[in-house]
């Protein structure tokens, strides 16, 4: 069973602390995405092309990485709540006992998998 959990990001509180994250992107990216949008990249190059790090203004994808992130704790409490505990070699994966059976849970970000010998739990 799959499902993708609707609105995911709206239910997660966001965190107004105005903590700024740097990104630093290296390498061949830089030449990417200087060859794309030299225009609104290469003020952001510190030093020649891939040699050197390009440092974006990522407001917006910081708060699309900061959404991600409340989301996933918010759903990690959520399934601890319900019972389920988070396998502690992947965070992203719960393996609960069902009728003797074991079933597996995954996500990634607003995306869930249930697999289940006894199709009727997934339901």
């Amino acid at each position: 069973m799959t499902v993708n959990i609707p609105n995911a990001f709206f239910q997660a509180d966001f965190d107004q602390s105005g903590e700024k994250v740097i990104i630093k992107i290296r390498g061949e990216l830089v030449d990417i995405l200087l060859e794309i949008g030299p225009e609104i990249y290469s003020n952001y190059v510190i030093e020649k092309r891939s040699e050197g790090p390009l440092h974006p203004n990522v407001e917006a994808l910081y708060g699309m990485m900061v959404s991600s992130l409340l989301y996933y704790w918010k759903f990690h409490k959520d399934i601890e709540i319900i019972g389920l505990e988070v396998n502690p070699e992947d965070m992203c994966v719960a393996n609960p006992i069902i009728n003797g059976k074991q079933d597996t849970i995954t996500w990634n970000v607003a995306d869930v998998k249930s697999s289940h010998e006894d199709s009727k739990f997934n339901d």
